[in-house]
């Protein structure tokens, strides 16, 4: 059913999104929504306002729950994703405004928003906040929404409740298409979820990760088209690299402010290239145990890290000083391909109007990979509901909605803004942010940073000018399996 579910909301979103080349440009148009009751899903457009006004829809219909929904939301997120204070033709606020005023008349509710701090420098304070509410029983939050990381930390601490407990979460629908199916499948342990996102999060969209490609390079060295690629399943690590080969335009001497390459990254944006493989740090077993990804230290492993420090020593690639500098090459025309985040687009690219570039999930390590795989950064929002919410079912029914509204009209408006497309139909595009959207890994290996600090594995392994993966292996593998071991038993005494 999902899978029929997702295949008839890949068409809607081919006339949500545009342009085989897109440009740095602002747009704005405003997003409605379709509050209604049965679940098909069909779509419209009018030509004139390039809206589309109905999506898959949700089974909610209109509840009348009564009472108040207190949701404590990160104070410091990087997108503002909760409240707005009305409509004023900024179209990403109006668009969660007007998701808002939906859920609170479709559940018959009030949302009231209080926001603490809780970003990677308030990480443990927040969880300290959390971990006080409860002990003081005021039972003053129904649900939590916070940085990735210290959402993780209240699960690790257990204050979240089971969000598979289908007595108390009656209305959550997993299935659909606006929550992700592989945060449910990667970070279920032992039959208990305890977060959940996916279009509900603005900040999924800004922070996943994709590859940009400069369509002026791309022509002028007469290179394959990589969303062709894509389509024909050959858009893989190694054809990534031979388009990379011969770009580079300099005094022969790199220097990463003014020469032309085929890539460059820096820290963290070098691990689109660990997940695209679909490589994991963690995996949960058959007995809903985590241990140590298969693919971590694997001779697939190793041969990537040796992929990237083989391109970045080349002429044509280079490892950045900082991130802000593969980002400004884009920017400045200066580089083939740049993988990272989303919100690049809008919050850097945008500053050059010439600035023309496709987006394209990243490349899979080779043809045999069954699927394309993408990583979101750590400021995203998980949602999650706290161990001593008197009203599950009530929670439940607002996560749903505002999912589901979510992905009628923040999705939208999110695209229009970052990826600089209209709704019309052009099929390319629209498959493209399609795969992206649907490929987000999330690894508990990455989540769960906190417990097991190895996120910086592959990142400074491929920075290095010779391949380390074999050593890195041999030092951190016990310590990676002890930290692993506390998990579990930790894990294991919730019952939430």
């Amino acid at each position: 059913m999902k899978k029929l579910t997702r295949l008839m909301s890949a068409l809607l979103c081919i006339l949500m999104l545009a342009g085989v080349f897109v440009s740095c440009g602002n747009t704005g148009n405003d997003t409605e929504t379709q509050a209604k009751a049965d679940t098909t899903a069909s779509a419209s457009v009018d030509e004139s306002t390039a809206v589309v006004t109905e999506y898959e829809l949700d089974d909610l219909g209109e509840l009348n729950l009564g009472g108040v929904i207190n949701v404590l939301a990160w104070k410091d997120v990087e997108h503002e994703e909760f409240e707005s204070e009305g409509t004023n033709g900024d179209i990403i606020n109006d668009a969660i405004y007007t998701r808002n005023t939906t859920v609170e008349k479709r559940l018959g509710v009030t949302i009231n928003w209080f926001r603490e701090d809780a970003d990677s420098d308030y990480v443990t304070s927040w969880n300290k906040f959390v971990g006080t509410s409860i002990a003081t029983g005021d039972h003053a939050y129904d649900v939590l929404a916070a940085y990735s990381i210290s959402i993780a930390l209240n699960a690790y601490s257990g204050y979240l409740a089971n969000m598979l407990n289908e007595d108390k979460f009656p209305y959550l629908n997993l299935d659909k298409r606006w929550w992700s199916d592989l945060l449910q499948e990667q970070a279920t342990f032992d039959g208990k979820l305890y977060f959940a996102s996916g279009d509900i999060s603005r900040n999924v969209l800004e922070m996943m990760y994709v590859c940009f490609v400069n369509t002026n390079i791309i022509e002028n060295h007469n290179l394959e088209n990589p969303q062709e690629l894509v389509e024909k399943n050959e858009w893989t690590y190694a054809k990534m690299i031979e388009m990379c080969k011969g770009i580079y335009e300099g005094s022969g001497v790199k220097d990463e402010l003014t020469d032309t390459f085929g890539y460059m990254s820096n820290g963290i944006h070098f691990d689109p290239w660990f997940y695209g493989s679909g490589a994991t740090i963690c995996q949960v077993n058959a007995d809903g145990e985590l241990v140590e990804s298969e693919d971590l230290f694997s001779e697939k492993m190793t041969n990537i890290v040796d992929m990237v420090i083989t391109l970045c020593q080349s002429q044509d690639g280079m490892v950045g000083s900082s991130a802000g500098k593969h980002q400004n090459a884009f920017r400045d025309g200066r580089l083939l391909f740049c993988t990272d985040r989303c919100r690049c687009s809008h919050k850097v690219f945008a500053e050059n109007p010439d600035c023309n570039f496709v987006v394209v999930p990243m490349p899979k390590y080779d043809t045999d990979q069954d699927r394309y795989y993408t990583v979101v950064g750590n400021p995203f929002t998980l949602y999650a509901v706290i161990s001593d919410c008197q009203d599950t079912e009530k929670a439940s029914a607002f996560l749903e909605c505002m999912a589901s509204e979510s992905y009628r009209n923040v999705t939208p408006a999110v695209f229009e803004i970052s990826l600089k497309t209209k709704y019309v139909s052009d099929a390319t595009s629209g498959k493209m942010y399609d795969i992206v959207k649907e490929s987000v890994v999330y690894d508990p290996g990455r989540i769960f940073n906190k417990q097991f600090d190895a996120q910086q594995y592959f990142k400074g392994a491929v920075a290095k000018t010779t391949n380390t993966w074999a050593s890195l292996h041999a030092s951190v593998s016990k310590v990676l399996a002890n930290k692993i071991k506390v998990f579990n038993k930790t894990m294991a005494n919730f019952d939430n």
